[in-house]
């Protein structure tokens, strides 16, 4: 006669324990944390400054716009404009989290020189890009404008050049790779910088300042 036996499991053998698991658990959350950290930083970092280049793009647009129009930056009033314009962006007049650079630009071609009595030997900057009218609103030592920093005794009290025909330290550098201008034109240029919104990372290689250009 067969008989059928019914099997159970049988019971873990005694002085055998199950290895503690939170060790391991956390060595693997440090693992993805050392690399999710800065992942998530930079990504609320990145966002938080793409909202603020869209408010600084319109700033320098508006501020290029205004400067295009002959309106004087030197004046404490004007540049108040600019500081409305640029509220939440912690700018001021001479300081702040922000700068405005404006810079007037013209060619100086061989006609240009001898039109003005100025020999083609003695004018240095002939065939140059050169500054004719520059004013810094707000911070100037956040950043230099990419087109050259004229000396400080180049410019008078309006920003107006005083020399453009020998005075090399107004040049427009590396102005005509952005920009071919013919004799006896103009080019109207707002550069602006700012501080972003987000977390600092510079040292990890994300860019905390926000920069934008216009030229009209």
């Amino acid at each position: 006669m067969l008989t059928t036996q019914s099997l159970s499991a049988s019971p873990s053998r005694p002085g055998i324990r199950r290895r503690p698991q939170r060790g391991n658990t956390i060595v693997e959350f440090a693992a993805v944390a050392l690399f999710l950290t800065p992942l998530l930083l930079g990504t609320f970092t990145l966002g938080m400054n793409l909202n603020q280049s869209v408010r600084v793009t319109q700033v320098v647009r508006d501020a290029g716009h205004m400067y295009a129009r002959f309106v004087d930056f030197t004046l404490p009033s004007n540049q108040d404009i600019l500081v409305r314009l640029a509220i939440g962006l912690r700018m001021t007049r001479d300081g702040g989290d922000g700068v405005i650079i404006l810079s007037k630009v013209t060619y100086l071609s061989d006609d240009d020189c001898t039109g003005a009595g100025v020999s083609l030997a003695d004018c240095a900057n002939r065939g140059q890009y050169v500054i004719t009218n520059r004013v810094v609103v707000g911070n100037p030592s956040l950043r230099a404008s990419d087109y050259g920093t004229p000396s400080n005794t180049s410019l008078d009290s309006s920003g107006n050049t005083y020399d453009i025909y020998r005075d090399t330290s107004v040049r427009a550098t590396n102005f005509g790779s952005v920009l071919t201008l013919n004799s006896g034109q103009f080019a109207f240029v707002a550069e602006g910088l700012f501080r972003g919104a987000g977390i600092n990372l510079t040292s990890s290689g994300i860019g905390n300042d926000v920069y934008s250009r216009a030229i009209f």
